[in-house]
């Protein structure tokens, strides 16, 4: 019997939408609680251990770069319950790592759990940028991006108000306590159950009837060669620019959190960007998915949106920090009893919010080119990969100590760079839909297929499958 949830579809385990939202949710108890750990900075340790665990989380981005890459295969040949719990291991032992590096300052289990994260991180956000991108319709594309992104900010949140709760007394910049990890890692456990639930694209049915995808099962050597040859998709490759920083403001965030602040203003600000994040997200949703405007008109405002904010929040960041000197730290952190507490609150919240809505957009940008399981996967390792490399870079620099002012001019100069490739995008290679383009296997919604009958005889390799579905089998993924 189907289960009625407000603000939801009827409960089916097939359904697209529960797909997405069950992956959301397992986001957030991997991804969303790392980056909880790592705004508190030092990856949640003690502030002498900083240096040893920016290097550990340099050896993931570089590891994270190679599985990402590889992401899109793996996941087309064994299918997302599988990808996910091997990306979800991988998350646990990284906390594990950094907890016995905590209590003993042995490195040695720290930096295996970088190396065992580097792998998992590829495999969990390629299952989740594929589910998001291609299990979505073209109209609700924005939408799915939403719960997927929006979850993981929950579990961000999540985990940043247990240290909050702990340490709301606390005024030094202490470590993390041993309840933080034991809690993290067990409610990473409890994402490894619900990964058994996720189903491949071809056991995922619409509420028309019609399948997500029908897809024929293929060789490990040829996903990857079908994986090697989307880097022949000059769209994606220009967009590169853009996502070498994506994710870097969580390095420069948690270090600067760390070099200024006391722990508990630390657990405020992370915990009060992540829970602004999340309706800011479903706004841009509206935005991406809004009704009566184009999915050009979408990308634009959508990215104007974003964009402005964005640009306003690292010039305000270089500013900012012009004067901090890395090697004479502050003696008395900043505290949230502090006059000079609001300005920073304000811009902290600004700039992570502004630099994880540029995900969204980027992974909306990226699902208008495609509706095909397998290239969104492949598209998902791509971005993914070029993140962890930038992220890798950022983490090293860190270690080193440049200035913040070097880091923040960096990161706004290639967060520019960005928005001006996806003008150029929006304004000549987005189109009004994807459905007609002759991607194989590739199943249009029934209501698509009654709004555009006249346009499926231009389709090459367009047929029906057994159950009358319409579906193209005429060119590879």
């Amino acid at each position: 019997m189907a289960v009625k949830i407000p603000f939801a579809p009827a409960f089916r385990l097939n359904s697209p939408w529960w797909q997405n939202f069950i992956m959301g949710i397992i986001i957030g108890l991997t991804a969303g609680l790392y980056q909880a750990l790592n705004l508190l900075g030092a990856g949640g340790g003690r502030p002498n251990s900083f240096q040893t665990v920016q290097v550990v989380n340099a050896t993931l981005c570089a590891v994270y770069f190679l599985s990402s890459n590889l992401g899109g295969s793996i996941l087309n040949t064994i299918g997302p319950a599988i990808t996910a719990i091997l990306g979800i291991i991988g998350f646990a032992l990284y906390v594990g790592g950094l907890w016995y590096f905590d209590q003993t300052g042995h490195e040695w289990f720290a930096i295996f759990g970088g190396v065992a994260i580097g792998i998992s991180a590829g495999l969990i956000f390629v299952t989740m940028g594929s589910i998001a991108m291609s299990y979505s319709e073209e109209e609700e594309r924005g939408s799915f991006i939403a719960i997927s992104v929006n979850l993981q900010a929950v579990g961000c949140a999540v985990g940043g108000i247990i240290p909050l709760i702990i340490n709301r007394d606390s005024t030094e910049a202490a470590g993390v306590p041993v309840a933080v990890y034991v809690i993290i890692i067990a409610m990473m456990g409890c994402g490894c159950l619900l990964a058994l639930t996720l189903r491949p694209p071809s056991k995922v049915i619409r509420e028309d009837g019609t399948q997500v995808a029908v897809l024929h099962a293929r060789g490990y050597l040829e996903e990857l060669k079908a994986n090697l040859e989307i880097f022949k998709d000059w769209r994606l490759l220009i967009m590169i620019p853009a996502f070498l920083p994506s994710e870097c403001f969580l390095v420069y965030s948690g270090s600067v959190n760390a070099y200024h602040n006391d722990l508990r203003t630390r657990c405020l600000l992370s915990f009060c960007a992540v829970v602004v994040q999340i309706p800011a997200g479903y706004g841009l949703q509206k935005i991406l998915d809004h009704k009566t405007w184009t999915r050009r008109k979408r990308a634009f405002v959508g990215l104007a949106a974003v964009g402005i904010p964005l640009m306003a929040a690292w010039i305000w960041e270089i500013v900012r920090v012009r004067g901090y000197d890395r090697s004479n730290p502050p003696t008395q952190p900043m505290d949230w009893t502090d006059g000079r507490f609001p300005a920073i609150f304000i811009l902290f919240v600004l700039t992570w919010c502004s630099s994880i809505l540029m995900q969204y957009i980027i992974l909306y940008y990226l699902s208008c080119l495609t509706n095909s399981p397998v290239k969104a996967a492949n598209y998902a390792g791509v971005y993914r990969g070029f993140l962890a490399a930038g992220e890798a870079i950022i983490f090293g620099l860190d270690s080193i100590a440049i200035p913040y002012i070097k880091e923040a001019g960096v990161l706004f100069t290639f967060y520019a760079t960005g928005i001006l490739i996806f003008v150029y995008l929006a304004a000549f290679h987005i189109t009004q839909t994807e459905y007609f383009t002759g991607e194989e296997g590739v199943v249009i919604p029934k209501h698509v297929v009654a709004e555009h009958e006249h346009e499926l005889h231009d389709v090459k390799g367009a047929d029906l499958d057994p159950e009358g579905n319409i579906i193209v089998a005429g060119k590879g993924a």
